[in-house]
């Protein structure tokens, strides 16, 4: 994410939100497929570690689902292939398709029907 693009209300709001912490541990902001974590949470060094080296190459799903991100980080697991925004079939229900049909949620709020 691009700092200077970040609205300046958005901007103040994440530098407040930093200060409450102590400057120690790592601070992780991401934006997903469908949603992100907003102004960011801090992690500590070991979780840092393993988002580091869940992205490493060759990118592979097994890898980046270790990561713990709720989306895969746009992983389809059947194809072992990211997809960004644009070539996940995005729905309103919040259930979603890669290029090639395969399945699954990219929406941390989605809960499905039949449950």
């Amino acid at each position: 994410m691009d700092w200077q693009r970040w609205p300046s209300a958005q901007r103040d709001a994440y530098t407040a939100a930093r200060q409450r912490h102590d400057g120690q541990q790592w601070w992780l902001v991401f934006a997903g497929i469908v949603a992100g974590n907003g102004l960011g949470h801090a992690v500590d060094a070991a979780q840092a570690q393993r988002i580091a080296d869940a992205f490493t190459r060759p990118y592979r799903y097994a890898a980046v689902t270790s990561a713990g991100f709720y989306d895969d980080a746009g992983f389809c697991g059947q194809c072992d292939a990211p997809y960004c925004y644009h070539h996940w079939n995005v729905s309103s229900s919040g259930y979603e398709r890669c290029p090639h049909g395969h399945g699954k949620s990219l929406d941390p709020h989605w809960w499905p029907d039949d449950l």
